[in-house]
């Protein structure tokens, strides 16, 4: 099994925008002081700051320059900065979502919330296949390279070093036959595999559950450990965003913990496979 090797582009950009951050906070200057200094709009110091912008190489050293960093700080940043700006290699996926991929494979932790399909970090190839047929944004002769690039990212779950993963999915994906009964029968057999795994949580919120918070929507929490950061992740047809100011994430993150105490626990959730299983044989 492959650990990680090295951080992707997209989560070293995360790190840079902290360190950013943390020196601009040492000189006590606001975004809106900083943005004027170098006549930016505020907003590209946020998107710096929270890893959502590349900075070249002259305005990580201005930026140094300004905040008067130590020549170890300002070594240290500077390539972190150089690395950050590396294309990342996330495969055939909307640019869109690359920011997402590039997290995700970094993750020390992912918790997630699906109400009607299997996640795609779970889904085999045949589910992947039918669910990815009937997008009208990837092209036909782009759907094998598609689903390859998504069936690659289950080595997160077995990876030495593996990401911690705790799912839990809305009782439907348990019956809606994407793929027809056979495709349906294997995803859920692959779902107990997945539930079988030390660093794996699976839980299905049943409909008996009733009304919750999380109706309407799905989400992901991305927790990476070592930059000290939480995002919540949101993804529609056509666009995606990330959320990690406490005021988001502390919602979600609450939210997430309900849905797991009113959820059926994992003996429960393995039972529950078992008859849709059973119901498709």
């Amino acid at each position: 099994m492959a650990g990680r090797q090295s951080r992707s582009p997209k989560v070293l950009r995360v790190q840079l925008g902290r360190e950013l951050r943390a020196l601009r906070d040492e000189v006590g200057l606001s975004r809106e002081e900083l943005a004027d200094r170098f006549g930016w709009h505020a907003t590209k110091v946020s998107r710096i700051e929270q890893g959502q912008a590349t900075v070249a190489a002259e305005e990580v050293n201005n930026l140094l320059d300004l905040f008067e960093a130590s020549e170890e700080t300002a070594e240290r940043v500077r390539k972190l900065g150089q690395e950050a700006r590396k294309r990342g290699s996330y495969g055939k996926v909307p640019d869109w979502a690359r920011g997402y991929i590039g997290m995700e494979s970094d993750a020390d932790r992912l918790r997630i919330y699906d109400a009607e399909l299997v996640n795609g970090l779970l889904q085999t190839e045949r589910y992947a296949k039918a669910v990815i047929s009937t997008s009208v944004v990837v092209a036909p002769a782009e759907i094998d390279r598609t689903v390859h690039n998504r069936i690659k990212r289950h080595e997160l779950l077995t990876r030495e070093n593996a990401s911690e993963v705790h799912v839990i999915l809305g009782e439907a994906a348990l019956y809606r036959q994407v793929g027809g009964p056979d495709v349906l029968k294997e995803q859920l057999q692959h779902l107990k595999e997945v539930a079988a795994l030390p660093n794996a949580t699976l839980q299905v919120l049943s409909f008996a559950a009733g009304e919750h918070a999380a109706l309407g929507t799905g989400f992901t929490l991305v927790d990476l450990f070592d930059v000290g950061a939480t995002y919540v992740y949101l993804e529609d047809l056509t666009s995606s965003d990330f959320w990690d100011k406490r005021a988001h994430t502390d919602v979600y993150e609450l939210v997430f913990s309900r849905l797991g105490v009113a959820a059926l626990s994992e003996r429960e959730t393995l039972a529950a496979l078992d008859a849709a299983i059973a119901r498709l044989s």
